[in-house]
Order: C-alpha cells, then sequence, then structure tokens
C-alpha cells in the first residue's frame, strides 16, 4: 500500500480538482470597530442604568460622588479577546459639576478586567467577594492604559488608548468591564459623567501561526483505519462501462413516472433526466439501472429498487457530481413498498444498492494546533485529500453544545486553500469561536462535502425530509452525502437504515458517509447483525444519531465514525440526581407537537446508541448531545422483537475500544460523555423510558433467544477511552465494569461507577490547559466512592491538576446564606458552623459518601498505584461530616498506601475516633479522616468488617423515604435524633484506664462498620433487648471478631444460627466455660461473664475464598453476605421487647496489646489531635471486672 501522500498525489491525478493557492505564512486578521454598545454604568453608590452611548448626550449621573473613577460593563457580546492581541478604546467624555457649568475633563486611564460568572459577586455590589490572583483577571495585566485626549470643543473631549490583551477570553458577554480612572479627583462632590459615542475596536494585525502541539494523547492511543488503497487512486470494472446498457433517454424518453422491465439494463447519462420531476422510479427484480460517471441531477418522489440500483462500484468511485434529491410535502401516504412512506429510496425484496462516490481520507481527523477566534485556518494531525470549495465543521471543544445559554460553538467553514502537506487547510472566512488542541485533547475537523449528494429537495419546517431503508438483499453506500433527511418522529424513516435484514447474505456496509441537518437521526440499524458502519460523519442531527434499535442488534461494526452536534426532541431528561424522569412515547406517532417523541430516549439523545452493547465499538469520536455514547437497559426487546426471551441488557460490550467523546452530558446532573443507564422497555404501543438509574446484570448468554442465568458473570468492558469537557466522563449504573487505560479530561467527575467496578490504568486530569473550556472554576470530582452495595477498585491511576479553586479558602458571604470560612492551610475543606464540610467550589480526588443514614458503607472502597501530580495535598481525600451513617461509616482501604502517601498499606475512615482502634493510626485534619497502619508488625493484618444488627429499636429502613419523621429520609442532613446508641472498641470506656471511648452513634438504621483488630461494644440506649439478630455481612474469614452487649445479671440466652437458603447449617450454641474457649470455637459457643454477653462474628465456613471477593490486579474487596443470622433470645422479664432490669455500661477490657506507633511515619505529612467527638451516652460505673480478652 502507497504511503499516503504519495495516494494524495494519485488522487489529484485521477480525480481532477480546483487548484489551490498557496496558505500564506501570516494570518491576516482585520480589524473592527463596535460603538452601538449597550452599557451598564456603576458607581459606588450602585447601579446608574443601562443607556445606549450612541445618543447625542449620554450621561450617568453620580450623587456624592467622591472618587476618580467611573465604570461601565459591556452588556453584549463581543468578539474573543485575545491574549497578545490589540484593541482599542475611544470615548467622549464630559464633566459637569453640581452647578451645570462644564469641568475640566481630566486625562482618564483603562482598565479592563475579565470578571467571573454571577455567583462571585455579592448581589447587586460591583466587587468580586473575593479578589484572588484569578478573579478578576486583568485584561490589561493589571496596568493602567494611558489615554490621550482631544478637546473637540463643545465641552467634551475625545480620548483613546490602545493595548494588549493579557489574556484570552472567549464570548465575552456582561463580563468584560472598563474602569475610567482620572488623573486627579474632581472638586465638586456633585459630578456628572457625560460618555458619547463609546467604540471597542480590534486593531488590524498579522498574527502568528498558532504554536505547534508536542503531543496529543497520553494513556489512550488514537485508533486509526486503514489508509485505502487503489479504490481512492483508479477506477476498474465500471458498472457504467459494461455492455448491453440502454441509454434511459432512449428508453424513457420524457416519462415521469418510470418502471423498469425485467431484463433491462438501464444507463443513466447527463442527458437523461432533462430536469424532470419523477413521481416515481422502480426497479423490478432482473433488472438494473446503472449511473454513469457524469454529472447528474435526478428529483424524484419514491425510488423503488427490488432489482439492481448501481452507482459506481467498490472498484470504481464516482467522480460525479451526482445529486438525487427527493421532494414531497408531508403526507402519511405510501408511494414507497412495504409500509415505507414516502419521500426516499426503498430496497426491498432481492433488491440490491451500490452506491459509491469518490473516496476522500480521512473523513475526519483530529486538529493539530489550537484554532483562535480569527484565525483563517486549522492545522490538522494527519494529511487530507480534501480540496478547496468543500464545506468542513469544526466541532466545539467547550462543555456546553446545549444551545442553552449560549450558541453553540461548532463551525462550518469552506476551504479557500490547502497546503501541498495535506495538514493545513485555510477558510475563506476567519473563525469566530476558538477550537481547542492542547497536549491533552484536540478537537475535530470533518469533510462535510462528497461528490454524491442525496438530500430533500428544501429544508422543511415539519422535519419531512427524505430517507433511504435497506430491507433487500444487499445494500453497500460509500461516498455520499446526505442532508435534510429523515422525517421528525416517524419510526424507520431515517437518512440511512438497515431495515430486518436478519444476517445478510451478502456484505453490507454504510462507510465514508456524511448526514448532515438530519430531521431523524442519522445511520441506523435494525434487526440486522454483522453490518459494517465506518468513517461516517454526522453532523447537526435530531434525536439519537448512530442507533442500535430495538436490542437484538449483535455482532455489528461501527468504527471510525464521528458525530457532532446532536440535539435531543422536546425537552431534555433530567429529574432527581439518580432518579431521572419517566418519559412515554407520544400517543400519535409522527406527530409534532412540541416536545412529542415517538421514541422517548430520544430525549437523552446520544451521538452513538446501542440499544444492544454486544457489538464492536471502535474508534468512534463523539461530540455533544445529552451524552455521546448512550446505553439503555432492556429488560427484553422492543418493537418488532418485543416479547421475544432475550434480555438485552444482559448482553456485554463485544469491544468498546479506542472511542473519544466530549462536550456533553450538561442537560442532566448526572448524564456523561458515556451513559450506561436508564431502563426501556414497551408494553402494547407504548414505550417507556425511566430516564435513570437502573441494574444491568451482564452474563454470558449461549446465543439469543436462550438466557442462561446460572452462566459467568460478565463485566461491561471500556478500554483505551478518552473524554473530556464532559460532566460525567463515564457513568455506568449497572452492576460490573471494568475501565482501562482511560484518558479524562475537565471533567466534573471522572466516573461514576455502580457494581463491581475496576478503574484500571488511567489518567484523570481535572483542569487542563484549554481555559475556554468552561466550568474550570467548578468542583471536580476525581472519583467518589459510594455508600452501599457496590466494589470500587481503582489502580494504577493518576490524578493531575487537582488544586483547591480560587476563593475556596477566603471568607467570603452571601447574603441569607451560610458563612463559608477557612484558614487558609485549609483549602481542602471549609468550616460550617465548627463542623468541617467539603467546599462545593474546591476540587477533591477522592471524596465519601454523606448523604443518607439508611445506606451504610461497607468495604466497598479501594485503592492501589495511585499517583498525583500538581494536587493540593489537602484535595487528596475530602469527606463532608455530617450526623449520618454514610459519613460516620466512611472508610477507604489504601492497598499500598499510594493514595495517602503513607508509604505502607492504610486504612482510612471517618472523623469519629470509632476508626481510632489503636495509637499507632493518626488523625490527618486536612481530610478529617484516621489513617491505621493496615498490617502492623506482629499483629493481624486490619480488615474492616461489616454487621447488621436488629434490635426492637433498629432495623433496616425505620421510616419510609419521604416521611420527614423517618430516619433514612435522605434530604434529613442531620439523623442526630436518631441515634439509639454506640458502637465502641474494646479496651476504652467505661470499665478501663481509658474511659474515653473510640466510638461511633449507631442509629434506627441497620448497619456499623469498623476496623477490626479489638472487639465491638455495642450499648443501647433502651437497653438490654429481650431478642437481637446479628448478620456477620462483611467478616473475612481470618478476622477474629469478638462482639459484646450489657445484659442483666442473670440473665441466660439461647442461640441459634440459621442460612437463609441451608437449613443443614442451622446450629444452636452452648454455653462456654471461659471467654477464651469460646474464641476458640467460635461457631458453637457464647460467653456471659454476669454483665456482658459475648459473641464471636464468623461465618460458618470458609466463606471467604477466591470466589468470595471482587479481585483485579492482585487487590481485591471482600464479598457482603447476610445469608447468615445469629438469633440471641434472652431469658428475662420484659416490657415492650427489653429486659425490664437496666444493664450496667461497660466496655470489655482488651489485654491483648496494640501495635507501638510507627517511627517512621511521614514527617512531612501534618498531624494533628481530631476535634473531639461528644460522649453521646453518660457513663456509667461499672459494678464487676471482667474476664479480660
Amino acid at each position: 500500500m502507497m504511503a499516503l501522500s504519495s495516494l494524495l498525489v494519485a488522487t489529484l491525478a485521477q480525480f481532477p480538482t480546483p487548484p489551490s493557492p498557496a496558505v500564506p505564512a501570516k494570518i491576516e486578521i482585520g480589524g473592527f470597530s463596535m460603538c452601538s454598545r449597550t452599557y451598564q454604568a456603576i458607581n459606588p453608590d450602585g447601579w446608574s442604568g443601562a443607556t445606549d452611548v450612541t445618543a447625542e448626550r449620554t450621561q450617568f449621573e453620580t450623587k456624592k460622588w467622591d472618587y476618580q473613577a467611573m465604570y461601565l460593563r459591556l452588556d453584549d457580546t463581543l468578539p474573543d479577546i485575545m491574549k497578545g492581541h490589540k484593541y482599542e478604546i475611544t470615548m467622549e467624555l464630559n464633566l459637569t459639576g453640581g452647578s451645570g457649568s462644564p469641568q475640566l475633563a481630566f486625562d482618564p486611564s483603562i482598565l479592563l478586567w475579565k470578571a467571573s460568572e454571577s455567583k462571585r459577586y455579592v448581589k447587586d455590589t460591583i466587587w468580586p467577594v473575593n479578589v484572588t490572583d484569578e478573579y478578576p483577571q486583568w485584561i490589561t495585566g493589571g496596568s493602567e492604559v494611558p489615554m490621550t485626549g482631544t478637546d473637540l470643543g463643545d465641552g467634551y473631549f475625545k480620548f483613546s488608548g490602545t493595548f494588549t490583551s493579557t489574556v484570552e477570553f472567549a464570548n465575552p458577554t456582561k463580563s468584560i468591564w472598563l474602569r475610567v480612572y482620572l488623573s486627579e479627583r474632581p472638586t465638586d462632590p456633585v459630578v456628572q459623567f457625560n460618555f458619547r459615542d463609546v467604540c471597542f475596536n480590534k486593531v488590524a494585525e498579522s498574527w502568528d501561526p498558532p504554536p505547534a502541539v508536542s503531543s496529543f494523547d497520553e494513556k489512550f492511543t488514537w485508533e486509526r483505519p486503514p489508509v485505502p488503497g487503489a479504490e481512492m487512486t483508479t477506477q476498474s470494472s465500471c458498472p457504467h462501462d459494461e455492455p448491453g446498457t440502454t441509454k434511459w433517454e432512449d428508453a424513457f424518453g420524457t416519462q415521469t413516472n418510470v418502471v423498469l422491465t425485467t431484463g433491462q439494463k438501464i444507463l443513466v447519462t447527463d442527458q437523461s433526466f432533462g430536469g424532470r420531476t419523477y413521481d416515481k422510479i422502480e426497479i423490478v427484480e432482473g433488472s438494473e439501472l446503472i449511473f454513469s460517471d457524469t454529472t447528474i441531477f435526478l428529483t424524484v418522489r419514491a425510488l423503488i429498487v427490488r432489482g439492481k440500483l448501481r452507482i459506481g462500484s467498490p472498484t470504481c468511485r464516482l467522480q460525479g457530481p451526482i445529486d438525487i434529491r427527493f421532494w414531497g410535502s408531508k403526507s402519511d401516504a405510501d408511494t414507497l413498498p412495504g409500509g415505507f412512506g414516502t419521500k426516499g429510496m426503498a430496497v426491498v425484496g432481492n433488491g440490491e444498492a451500490d452506491i459509491y462516490g469518490r473516496r476522500f481520507y480521512p473523513t475526519w481527523t483530529r486538529i493539530a494546533r489550537k484554532v483562535r477566534s480569527g484565525d483563517d485556518r486549522v492545522y490538522l494531525q494527519e494529511a487530507v485529500n480534501w480540496y478547496v470549495g468543500q464545506e468542513i465543521v469544526l466541532t466545539t471543544t467547550i462543555h456546553d453544545d446545549t444551545d442553552v445559554g449560549q450558541p453553540n460553538q461548532n463551525e462550518v467553514f469552506t476551504i479557500k486553500a490547502v497546503d501541498p502537506t495535506g495538514k493545513i487547510v485555510q477558510f475563506t472566512e476567519p473563525a469566530k469561536y476558538t477550537h481547542y488542541a492542547g497536549t491533552e485533547y484536540q478537537g475535530e475537523a470533518a469533510l462535510l462535502s462528497r461528490h454524491i449528494n442525496i438530500e430533500a429537495d428544501a429544508p422543511d419546517a415539519d422535519g419531512f425530509g427524505g430517507h433511504i431503508v435497506i430491507n433487500g438483499a444487499r445494500g453497500r453506500i460509500a461516498g455520499i452525502a446526505t442532508r435534510y433527511m429523515g422525517q421528525t418522529n416517524v419510526m424507520a424513516r431515517y437518512p440511512l437504515h438497515f431495515h430486518l435484514m436478519g444476517h445478510p447474505a451478502e456484505n453490507c456496509l454504510f462507510s465514508d458517509n456524511v448526514a448532515r441537518d438530519t430531521y431523524f437521526r442519522c445511520f441506523v440499524i435494525h434487526g440486522t447483525h454483522d453490518i459494517l458502519e465506518t468513517e461516517n460523519v454526522a453532523f447537526n442531527a435530531t434525536g439519537n444519531c448512530f442507533y442500535v434499535e430495538d436490542g437484538v442488534e449483535e455482532n455489528n461494526t461501527v468504527s471510525y465514525n464521528m458525530a457532532a452536534y446532536v440535539k435531543v426532541i422536546g425537552t431534555p431528561a433530567a429529574g432527581g440526581p439518580q432518579i431521572g424522569n419517566t418519559l412515554v412515547s407520544d400517543a400519535n406517532p409522527g406527530g409534532l407537537g412540541s416536545g412529542d417523541r415517538v421514541q422517548p430516549v430520544d430525549a437523552t439523545a446520544a451521538g452513538f446508541y446501542f440499544s444492544n452493547s454486544h457489538n464492536h465499538i471502535i474508534g468512534n469520536a463523539a461530540s455533544g448531545g445529552w451524552s455521546g455514547f448512550g446505553f439503555p437497559g432492556l429488560a427484553e426487546p422492543i418493537g418488532e422483537f418485543m416479547g421475544m426471551d432475550f434480555v438485552p441488557k444482559s448482553r456485554t460490550t463485544k469491544t468498546f475500544r479506542g472511542n473519544m467523546a466530549h462536550s456533553s452530558g450538561g442537560y442532566w446532573g448526572a448524564a456523561g460523555c458515556v451513559y450506561v443507564g436508564g431502563e426501556l422497555s414497551q408494553s402494547g404501543s407504548t414505550i417507556t423510558y425511566e430516564s435513570g438509574r437502573a441494574t444491568r446484570s451482564t452474563m454470558v448468554e449461549s446465543n439469543i433467544g436462550v438466557q442462561d442465568w446460572e452462566g459467568t458473570q460478565q463485566w461491561m468492558l471500556f478500554e483505551n477511552t478518552k473524554v473530556f469537557a464532559c460532566n460525567k466522563g463515564i457513568l455506568h449504573w449497572g452492576n460490573r465494569v471494568e475501565v482501562k487505560k482511560a484518558e479524562m479530561h475537565d471533567v466534573a467527575r471522572s466516573v461514576t461507577l455502580f457494581g463491581e467496578i475496576w478503574l484500571e490504568d488511567s489518567l484523570v486530569n481535572g483542569v487542563s490547559g484549554n481555559t475556554d473550556a468552561g466550568y474550570a472554576d467548578l468542583h471536580h470530582d476525581g472519583f467518589a466512592f459510594y455508600d452501599i452495595s457496590v466494589k470500587s477498585l481503582i489502580t494504577n491511576t493518576e490524578f493531575r491538576n487537582y488544586q483547591s479553586s480560587p476563593g475556596s479558602c477566603k471568607g467570603w458571604a452571601i447574603p441569607g446564606e451560610t458563612l463559608w470560612t477557612q484558614d487558609d492551610a485549609l483549602c481542602g475543606h471549609n468550616v460550617i458552623n465548627g463542623s468541617a464540610n467539603l467546599n462545593l467550589l474546591n476540587n477533591i480526588v477522592f471524596s465519601g459518601p454523606f448523604h443518607s443514614d439508611e445506606f451504610k458503607p461497607q468495604q466497598i472502597s479501594a485503592v492501589a498505584g495511585i499517583k498525583y501530580t500538581n494536587v493540593d495535598f489537602a484535595n487528596y481525600v475530602s469527606l463532608k461530616i455530617v450526623e449520618s451513617g454514610a459519613s460516620r461509616f466512611f472508610n477507604m482501604i489504601d492497598h499500598d498506601g499510594s493514595a495517602t502517601q503513607e508509604g505502607r498499606p492504610t486504612v482510612v475512615g471517618s472523623n469519629l475516633n470509632w476508626w481510632q482502634v489503636c495509637d499507632d493510626c493518626r488523625f490527618e485534619p486536612l481530610w478529617e479522616t484516621w489513617l491505621c497502619p493496615k498490617k502492623p508488625t506482629a499483629f493481624p493484618e486490619r480488615e474492616v468488617a461489616h454487621i447488621r444488627v436488629k434490635t426492637p429499636d433498629i432495623s433496616w429502613n425505620s421510616g419510609g423515604i419521604g416521611d420527614a419523621n423517618s430516619c433514612d429520609e435522605q434530604s434529613k442532613g442531620d439523623w442526630s435524633n436518631c441515634d439509639v446508641g454506640y458502637i465502641a472498641h474494646f479496651g476504652y470506656g467505661p470499665g478501663n484506664s481509658d474511659v474515653t471511648k473510640r466510638s461511633s452513634p449507631i442509629t434506627s438504621n441497620q448497619g456499623i462498620t469498623g476496623i477490626t483488630g479489638r472487639g465491638w461494644y455495642m450499648w443501647l440506649n433502651g437497653g438490654a433487648p429481650k431478642k437481637f439478630t446479628i448478620q456477620p455481612a462483611q467478616v473475612p474469614n481470618d478476622v477474629v471478631l469478638p462482639f459484646a452487649t450489657s445484659y442483666p445479671s442473670g440473665t441466660t440466652f439461647t442461640v441459634t444460627g440459621s442460612h437463609r437458603w441451608d437449613a443443614s447449617m442451622a446450629v444452636t450454641f452452648s454455653l462456654a466455660a471461659s471467654l477464651d474457649a469460646m474464641l476458640a470455637d467460635p461457631f458453637n459457643l457464647y460467653f456471659f461473664d454476669g454483665e456482658n454477653f459475648f459473641i464471636t462474628l464468623k461465618f460458618p465456613t470458609k466463606r471467604y475464598d477466591l470466589n468470595s471477593r471482587f479481585e483485579r490486579g492482585g487487590y481485591f474487596i471482600w464479598d457482603v453476605d447476610s445469608d447468615w443470622t445469629i438469633t440471641v433470645e434472652a431469658s428475662c422479664s420484659s416490657s415492650g421487647g427489653w429486659c425490664s432490669s437496666s444493664p450496667t455500661e461497660r466496655v470489655p477490657e482488651w489485654t491483648k496489646g496494640c501495635p507501638v506507633p510507627p517511627t517512621d511515619a511521614p514527617t512531612a505529612i501534618p498531624t494533628a489531635v481530631p476535634t473531639a467527638i461528644p460522649t453521646a451516652v453518660p457513663t456509667a460505673v461499672p459494678t464487676a471486672v471482667p474476664t479480660a480478652i
């Protein structure tokens, strides 16, 4: 195969193109003058109102003026302010004293700055609440720009000043402030500043090209299609050269309703159609319609293919140009067979369609240098064979591609010149927006022009365009451009569509095509397998674009495509943080009322949509959309396959590799560039989509239609993936997922992954060099751990550029809101009313849950091989401290000490001293967490265990969600009134020399999580329960975990154990002669010392083997299993479920010692004594000495 540069030369020789002028070395940028502006004028007394400064005599009056400055805010959109470029301010200014007499206009200076969003300001005051090095950003570098004045003779002076911008600022809407500063203070305390003809001008310049980018990817490997061979440079075996053809004009003359007959082989030439409009052209079985390689223009309402349509071939790409236009207004009529409506082409029966236009390569690529506002060219990473006069699109590189609040920043250009290298393309008009290219990521450039164009006859206000459906024996369409195609909300009316073909006998494909300005979708695979969709480009699409429809479609290859600027239909799905919306299909399919949707998933329109993930998805790029890649869950297929015994959502990814997504997820706080979520179902004709969190259990199936529920569990795998400028990078609401070799930049949160998850060998970059991306000053999460029933393992991953946001370490008040204050040394957190809390403006790598008391974390979070680059130590870990089980029992295992920088395996626990099992643990005040060595010398390895106790006042879900008085209401924020007692480590508290308990409150919601190494003592405020149950839900096999709780002297017990599914495991425990005897036989004995009941919490079999933990890369997280229950019944007089006599509060002693605090503890990391934990229950004086353990 030839090198690409040689292919480009050969292509131009075979397919002549317009000559290209040379691309000039310099970028010539013209100037502009903008004087018709609306401004706000401000002085220290407040707003003076808005006035059009082009009026004859504009004035802003100040009262009791005692300052030397007036402020003007530019209230409309200016072109981008470019760093290093020259601008000029001109104005006519007059000062009038209180008496109305003219005063001398003192020489002013100007000082411009870029202000941040309104949240940086306190109500209507003009000064930022907190002025930092970044906010505001001085456009003039913080220095004043002198202005020279000329007396106009009418009391006004004309001033002008030129400056070079020190920042780059895109879309400066209502954010550029002009401070007119007088060199002398006016003598009259009441002064009028009269402005006239204030202008903001750009000085014409010659720019150097933007600097080259040294590298384009780190973890990610950009996967590209193979360079084409001979089909790009030569033609051979062309259908139009075959013998035995009859010219169209000879066979049909001027007919406009044409049906070929069997055996006919008709050749279309440039003389065939004569500008006529055709109602129908039907190619019957056994006939052929062949297009010549010449200029052809066809307008037709219905093109029906039962025989063969041959417009080029795989070895004969046509130069044309060939244009096919579908005409007709909106109609329910079926002029196409098979119920395919009208205004399009249908390939049905044994029909075959081959359409091959001139080959361009690549169809899309990435830009190699930043395109600045005003630039007239783009530098590309690959050589292209595009040419003068064609159109290209540059994709947005900001977060927001929603057209909400500001226009989208995708831009279409006409090519003016192409450099001989094929890597520099000049435009006829300069860029309006900045398109970022840096070492982190780069936007895309795509070719929109082709030599075969198939379009609707005109843009249609009803969204009723043309469509192409392949429902025959074969469809191969390559090298065409479609426009105004698809029919909004009409199913099966898509631009390019494989329909119910099963497993085609022939290879079928859509390759190197364009779908532009679509009315409904782009490229669709429906009820068809083994299809190839490759190197296609979609731009400005309505609804889900690359679309796999009903949930049965598998083994298709969707590769090296690009989708950009994808728009939802109707109101975008949003809703609660996890719940989302319930969306139902429109009752009138095809209706075009506001917000109507025949398919509710179009409220979450994605560039790439897969109702079944068992396909090959390789090397694609998605820009914009509700999400870039969408994977809804289907419990059974919908549409034509409704009722089929098959579970699409159980199918895992066959291949998901080398894909990129950006600039999406902005419609909803939980949306992401890759979104695996929602539940799609159909009942009758109604399709329902629950857009939020849904379960998704992936496993092996033998084949479609046979569900192997006992089969091997499978993980969805996303490998070699790049996401940037997203809300969430990858959001996966499923049961099992692995993300490997991912690169993420400028994301509000890198990933949200549910179930058993593994994030491996990845790069998460909080903030890139793209200052225009948006969200740069908002809170960024590296990874937020969940609270229950998941297993999150993060290994060999680098987190970069997580630093405290400007303003997050200073005190600043917002009227009517809480005062947030913080010492500079503690930038990772804020203090509200004395309690440490996460600052939502800060950027945190690892954060813990806090929102619920009902859902208490088990040991479900673990990390290893973590690397930090340019990350503040305070921002490594953050925990919002509230009185909830989620916050109290937050924990994380740092398997190698890399995440905590402890240099040893470390257990991380919340701020409560419950996590200080021994004195070798230390408190980290910047994180509000405890750090304990996991493998202390000469002592057993520590684990994190989780148990579930049920008593008369502790249950699972103590109230009901939505009940404001319940203890599981997530909006409460403070569950301290739900406390029913505490859990404490043996050896600390009443009955011990150290009476300070190391404890955590426990609430009426089940669940206790803590570090092992000592026994656990439970005290209940209600006294001693007549009956309670306990489940050692997560106690690793090698851990010895004694448990104790207090009972009145003389109490006897009946203790039994039972398994939910295995009755043979039932056991009745006996009273041990001593505590040591009980510990030696944990599955058969309990002990009572007269004050405390003891039992060892163990699972009765070797539960935690290799099949009982989630393990990847040599690290693991233990399973949680609540099938084993120990029931304790006390023989005591009782009332209301409690023993009538009160027990004595006494924490058992601990005589087995503790590790000595390490002498090699890190010295560079500060340590401090934690905030004291209040004692929840008054201590009682013990009346007996227990048996020591």
